[in-house]
């Protein structure tokens, strides 16, 4: 799941990073700092969700959201407080508040980055990527789990299967795609798949 966030208050920002991470891609953007960040940069994450730390309206903030709706990007979009500035409030997905609503919001982020995970394990094996490098379902389940975050123990336990088996699978993964570890297989996989991805929607 990859997550934009554009913020009045540093804290929340740094608060949802460290709680989020490693899971979603995250970019973070304060309202003070918007001016001189580029399209392509925002165009490059591609966010499947924007959250937006704002309470009034905001002149760069607007014209960012014109950019997502241009390149026909939809993202979720939840915003900290209420919507009554919002250019169109119809688009907001959920408005949380600041206080009570973070606990909520965070059950939201997660649902979404478990779902985003998922998806796009199953959409690898409608791409050349599954035949390529030859990822067995049961593997791209493993894959799936790693990305979100959880240990061989939670893995084997979400899967009905002993740790032992759940690091052999993680080996066999290692060796197919050439990487020597978790963190570069999250970094292979999201890459791999982006360009895949990109390969198919053109076709």
């Amino acid at each position: 799941m990859n997550l934009l966030i554009i913020y009045e208050h540093q804290l929340l920002a740094d608060g949802l990073k460290v709680i989020l991470e490693p899971n979603p891609s995250i970019l973070s953007v304060s309202l003070l700092s918007l001016e001189q960040v580029s399209a392509q940069s925002i165009q490059s994450i591609a966010p499947d969700v924007l959250l937006i730390d704002c309470q009034q309206y905001h002149l760069q903030l607007a014209n960012v959201l014109d950019d997502l709706s241009v390149q026909n990007t939809k993202p979720a979009t939840f915003l900290i407080g209420g919507k009554q500035w919002f250019p169109n409030p119809s688009s907001v997905t959920k408005v949380f508040q600041m206080n009570n609503g973070l606990q909520d919001l965070l059950a939201e982020l997660n649902a979404l980055s478990i779902n985003s995970s998922q998806k796009r394990i199953s959409e690898i094996h409608q791409t050349p990527f599954f035949s390529k490098y030859g990822i067995s379902l049961r593997e791209a389940q493993v894959i799936a789990y790693v990305m979100q975050g959880e240990s061989s123990k939670s893995i084997s336990e979400k899967l009905f299967i002993s740790v032992h088996t759940v690091n052999t699978h993680k080996r066999n993964i290692y060796q197919k795609l050439s990487v020597p570890n978790e963190r570069e297989l999250i970094k292979f996989v999201q890459s791999k798949f982006k360009t895949e991805y990109s390969y198919k929607s053109k076709n």
